[in-house]
């Protein structure tokens, strides 16, 4: 194996771990209130990922069923309802992944509420390149439980959306004290 091959898995892998973390981002702008549910639901975890055995199972066996039967044009469908899925799950794992990182919290995070869902996808990403362990047990897992959570959130299970974030104290800028203002001859003195 040559370096440009090593490289090229690597940077492989590199790129489909930041997609994630942008399609987890992309779905905490786009529907936070969602993802708040399915980060709710999340802290079943186990629960979500049953529930999502079913769910992944149907989708990816529609998805073989309609490439395998309907020829060029069903193998564009099932990429489609292959990538439907993925950002349907994604939704779920991006309230997981938000979950975790306000497990993580972190007091640089005042007024910056997406961190959470940085550090959490993080945390999940460095677990998934943990060799056999992370590739093929962890990232299929997150995948599974962030479709079950996604479904827990649609009917109900993620109900009770968290109160919004309460300010223990004042940042550092507010607590310094205002000096004085002072004239440049007094300022050398």
């Amino acid at each position: 194996m040559l370096l440009g091959d090593v490289a090229a898995i690597a940077l492989s892998i590199l790129g489909f771990l930041l997609s994630l973390q942008g399609l987890w981002l992309l779905c905490r702008a786009m529907f936070p209130r969602r993802v708040a549910r399915t980060a709710v639901a999340s802290r079943r975890w186990v629960a979500c990922f049953f529930l999502g055995l079913p769910v992944s199972a149907v989708a990816i066996v529609v998805a073989i069923f309609v490439g395998k039967t309907f020829g060029a044009a069903g193998q564009i469908a099932a990429w489609v309802l292959g990538g439907l899925f993925m950002f349907y799950a994604g939704a779920g794992t991006s309230g997981f992944v938000t979950m975790v990182g306000e497990r993580l919290a972190s007091p640089a995070d005042a007024g910056r509420a997406w961190r959470a869902t940085v550090r959490g996808g993080v945390a999940l990403e460095l677990t998934c390149l943990l060799p056999i362990v992370g590739w093929l047990g962890v990232l299929p897992a997150s995948i599974i439980l962030g479709a079950g959570a996604m479904t827990l959130s649609l009917f109900g299970g993620g109900t009770e959306l968290p109160a919004a974030p309460v300010r223990a104290e004042a940042s550092a800028v507010e607590r310094t004290p205002a000096l004085p203002a002072l004239e440049p001859a007094e300022a050398m003195s």
